[in-house]
């Protein structure tokens, strides 16, 4: 049995898009008042003057780690993008909006002489064996209200990517930094 390689794209773009979606909804005032206070406490511990001020000081950032350590960590990993911590959600929008090699819309079936508005959209993540697009519907506002990942490699039909890497929340999230109007 042979490899699937539009299903192994599919799979990588999913986690990708899971975590870039991660990063953009990351609490960045959170992450930074976080990093604040235990930068605070390590500098309290580092700069006390007295063995036994700096036993103090170290007992409050073991407290502290405690209390917030895991919170941090969350964020911080949420925050991370390929190794890159974030600096707020709007460099990670922007990552988003960089990441297509096109973002379409078209309408559908109307009468000649009416105008149309779109309907569906295409987001082509990338082509050739494999191939890869989240495809979807738009509101009445152009807003995307569904999505799904179609994956295809060299002569084979597009298929409807159902991994469990992204959900379709993240997707639809994802879909949501584009704007389909005119």
């Amino acid at each position: 049995m042979s490899e699937d390689h539009g299903q192994q794209n599919a799979s990588g773009w999913a986690s990708s898009i899971a975590e870039l979606v991660a990063a953009l909804e990351c609490d960045y005032n959170r992450l930074e008042e976080l990093r604040d206070e235990r930068d605070s406490a390590l500098y309290d511990m580092k700069n006390a003057e007295s063995g036994e001020e700096r036993t103090v000081m170290r007992a409050k950032l073991v407290a502290w780690d405690e209390d917030n350590g895991a919170e941090l960590a969350e964020l911080t990993a949420a925050a991370t993008l390929e190794g890159d911590l974030q600096a707020d959600a709007d460099s990670v929008q922007e990552r988003i909006q960089e990441a297509p090699l096109s973002v379409q819309v078209r309408s559908g079936w109307h009468d000649t002489g009416e105008q149309s508005e779109p309907e569906e959209f295409e987001i082509l993540l990338s082509t050739g064996g494999p191939a890869l697009r989240v495809r979807g519907e738009l509101d009445q506002y152009k807003q995307p209200r569904r999505a799904w990942l179609e994956h295809q490699d060299w002569g084979t039909p597009w298929t409807e990517y159902h991994g469990e890497e992204c959900s379709s929340e993240s997707l639809l999230a994802f879909c949501q930094q584009f704007y389909f109007g005119e």
